[in-house]
């Protein structure tokens, strides 16, 4: 096994992993500790649903995204054509770049009441 199978695999879990909490986030209506950062006391969130509605579907596509990326990977679905997958392994990195500043915003606006 090497390297990178080991990569996809997880990759593919935390596409799981996101999909399950982002679902578990929003049938519950609890902030998971996973999307609040360390140290900020949940307790004192300004509007903790508005921060569910804003985050949950962006939450939801990254985890999918992720998990298809990872999934691709571990099938082998672009081993022949090295092109599709350094476009797949950027796509990855730009979806997680992008989710962290939509993160980012909605912590800083929702959760703490920065605007």
């Amino acid at each position: 096994m090497g390297f990178g199978l080991i990569l996809d695999l997880l990759i593919m879990a935390c596409g799981a992993i996101m999909v399950y909490r982002a679902v578990r986030m929003r049938s519950t209506d609890q902030l998971p500790a996973m999307l609040v950062g360390m140290g900020f006391p949940i307790e004192r969130a300004k509007d903790p649903k508005r921060f569910i509605r804003f985050t949950f579907p962006v939450t939801l596509a990254t985890g999918v995204v992720l998990f298809a990326v990872g999934l691709a990977g571990v099938l082998g679905l672009f081993i022949r054509y090295p092109l599709a997958e350094t476009l797949m392994r950027i796509v990855l990195v730009l979806v997680i770049v992008g989710y962290g500043m939509v993160l980012m915003k909605a912590q800083k606006e929702f959760l703490a009441g920065i605007k």
